[in-house]
């Protein structure tokens, strides 16, 4: 049987405990360092995307975003796209005042955006521009004309700016990321909030 070295930094480590436990033993603790190491890191990366924050109470949330009212927002489709002819029921927030419109979805957690769409209303038809700054999620924002048409559909992601189109909007509507495909939100598509 070949003579094994120990590489232990002190003679009493090994005469104590014997080569090779010292190394196994120093192995061990290395091994749980590195898996409490990433432990951590999970549960701040869940603390951060999902956060329990969807659990935590309203009074959390911005008071801007609090004072939006609820309604509803009607989906309708241009007519043969698909088997369903009657409009999709969204539930919103409206976001219908200056206070309310630069809240949008900032300092809100995850969970709590995909939830709650915002319905943006402008008083009169205005060219406008939009910003991801302190926004956790990727979203869609559709812009929607006077007359309730989609005119564009835009992708805009966290800590983005310079958003929007050249042609003046009468509201918009922010979304999850996905979710304006998913509910069949394009150019053409009528959204009208329901009153």
């Amino acid at each position: 049987m070949p003579d094994v070295q120990c590489t232990s930094e002190t003679p009493t480590e090994t005469t104590r405990f014997g080569c090779g436990r010292v190394l196994a033993m120093k192995r061990w603790i290395t091994r749980l360092l590195a898996g409490l190491a990433l432990a951590g890191f999970i549960l701040l990366g869940d603390a951060w995307l999902f956060g329990g924050e969807a659990d935590s109470a309203a009074s959390d949330r911005p008071a801007a975003w609090q004072s939006m009212a609820e309604g509803t927002v009607l989906i309708e489709r241009e007519p043969g796209r698909g088997e369903d002819t009657e409009p999709t029921r969204l539930p919103v927030r409206i976001a219908d005042d200056a206070r309310e419109r630069g809240q949008g979805m900032q300092n809100l957690p995850p969970a709590v955006i995909r939830e709650h769409p915002i319905w943006f209303e402008f008083p009169s038809p205005r060219r406008t521009g939009w910003h991801m700054r302190n926004v956790r999620l990727a979203l869609d924002i559709a812009y929607v004309d006077a007359n309730g048409e989609v005119l564009a559909v835009e992708r805009m992601s966290p800590g983005g700016s310079g958003y929007g189109i050249s042609e003046p909007i009468a509201a918009a509507l922010e979304l999850a990321a996905g979710e304006a495909e998913r509910l069949d939100i394009e150019p053409g598509t009528r959204l009208t909030r329901s009153r």
